[in-house]
């Protein structure tokens, strides 16, 4: 799925009152999913967002990462406002449906969620820098 199909696909889910939506492909899983039906009856809430981590090479045998890419086109957030702490750090500990980050595409705020426990062992994309899809945000080791 290139960018502009995307980005279509984020303006459609947001302007529609589906619940959830989940699209696959070989490289990539893309859940939607909105915190509950009393908003999408008022107002559409903002999308979540995960992706599934694509592993990565391991540097040592005794050390497996993977890498935790971005599902999405947008601006990447470590913290869900400016003066709030950061969701993660590296070394932190965290759980399967933990947020790991905000990535605001087309205005709306997506939240990454980790698929799986895993501890942070490197930060790859810079704060409230552009992140391009399938761009690597996150260097983890599964717990």
């Amino acid at each position: 799925m290139d960018t502009l199909n995307l980005e279509q696909v984020l303006s459609l889910f947001d302007n529609s009152t589906l619940s959830e939506l989940e699209l696959s492909c070989p490289t990539y899983t893309l859940k939607l999913k909105r915190s509950s039906t009393e908003q999408i009856q008022a107002k559409p809430s903002a999308p979540v967002a995960k992706v599934a981590a694509a592993p990565e090479k391991p540097a040592k045998a005794e050390e497996k990462t993977e890498i935790i890419t971005s599902p999405i086109v947008g601006t990447f957030y470590l913290t869900p406002a400016p003066d709030a702490p950061p969701y993660v750090r590296v070394g932190s500990t965290v759980q399967a449906k933990d947020v790991l980050c905000t990535i605001e595409a087309m205005k709306l705020m997506n939240q990454l969620e980790a698929d799986y426990a895993c501890e942070i062992v490197e930060i790859l994309a810079k704060p409230e820098s552009m992140v391009e899809f399938g761009q690597p945000l996150f260097k983890v080791k599964r717990i």
